[in-house]
């Protein structure tokens, strides 16, 4: 189990690294550069970096961190991790480069199963713009707190297809295959809106009950979705692999991601819609 003192202390650093980024935000040099894989890089992804790494390592417990902005650590060293942590110190970089406060800071800490491979224990997103904080895991539950308000818990809703169906998509990375996919959830569910949202909020939206699903049809690395799996699996829902299952974690050498599905209300077989049959040829 995580304890309350190890929660508070990660919402804590998570609040720090947020409060870096703003005051980085509205500067007209964001000291932009662009990696190897083409995806920008900010100083506020730096110095958020830097805060979460100084007080993770200042807790009593000590666990390896794996962070976008770090070095690496090879698979044959990071596979022998027990437990550690997964960090995106800026998810949505794109987004804090265009100005519409959708990013994030996402902190998870990851736990070895018997399966040998690791999954979220605890995750803590934080939203810089919103001033507000969500944290939860599979034991957990899973909780929203903006500012100084008293914390709340967060559920899904119920799957009202009926009704209205909505589904998220990325702001800045949105794919053929994903726009194709939509295009076959509306088949299904002619009451369906897509709406685009940025960074790790796509996953904390369908945790709290603001959308229904939301697919991921192109790449993402493990600390885009570690924080916010957390979470979502503490207010409920789901975060499957192509195969249906419960997306996991450092099992191969590559720390891309494969395709997944977010969904909220975990009563219904999403078989129908997602599954390898349905993703071949998208």
């Amino acid at each position: 189990m995580v304890d309350e003192k190890l929660i508070e202390a990660v919402k804590h650093i998570a609040r720090q690294a947020g409060e870096t980024i703003l005051t980085i935000y509205h500067q007209e040099d964001l000291g932009i550069q662009h990696k190897s894989d083409k995806t920008p890089v900010t100083v506020a992804d730096i110095k958020a970096n830097d805060v979460i790494e100084l007080g993770l390592k200042g807790l009593n417990v000590q666990y390896p961190i794996l962070s976008e902005e770090s070095d690496h650590t090879a698979f044959s060293q990071r596979s022998q991790w027990q437990r550690y942590w997964l960090v995106d110190p800026l998810d949505g970089t794109q987004e804090f480069i265009n100005g519409n406060g959708q990013f994030s800071v996402n902190i998870a800490l990851m736990e070895k199963s018997e399966d040998g491979r690791s999954y979220p224990i605890l995750g803590v997103v934080q939203v810089p713009v919103e001033k507000a904080v969500y944290w939860g895991g599979k034991d957990l539950g899973a909780f929203k707190q903006t500012e100084d308000q008293q914390p709340v818990s967060i559920a899904p809703r119920k799957f009202q297809p009926e009704q209205e169906t909505v589904v998220l998509g990325s702001r800045s990375y949105g794919t053929e295959r994903a726009a194709t996919f939509a295009e076959k959830l509306k088949a299904l569910y002619p009451n369906l809106e897509v709406r685009p949202v940025g960074s790790a909020l796509k996953s904390c939206h369908v945790a709290e009950g603001l959308a229904d699903i939301y697919p991921r049809l192109g790449p993402t690395s493990e600390w885009d979705t570690g924080a916010a799996q957390a979470v979502l699996e503490g207010a409920g829902g789901l975060l499957l692999d192509p195969y249906g299952k419960r997306f996991s974690y450092n099992f191969k050498e590559s720390l891309l991601n494969s395709d997944f599905l977010v969904v909220g209300d975990r009563t219904k077989n999403w078989s129908k819609v997602w599954n390898p049959l349905v993703l071949i040829g998208l």
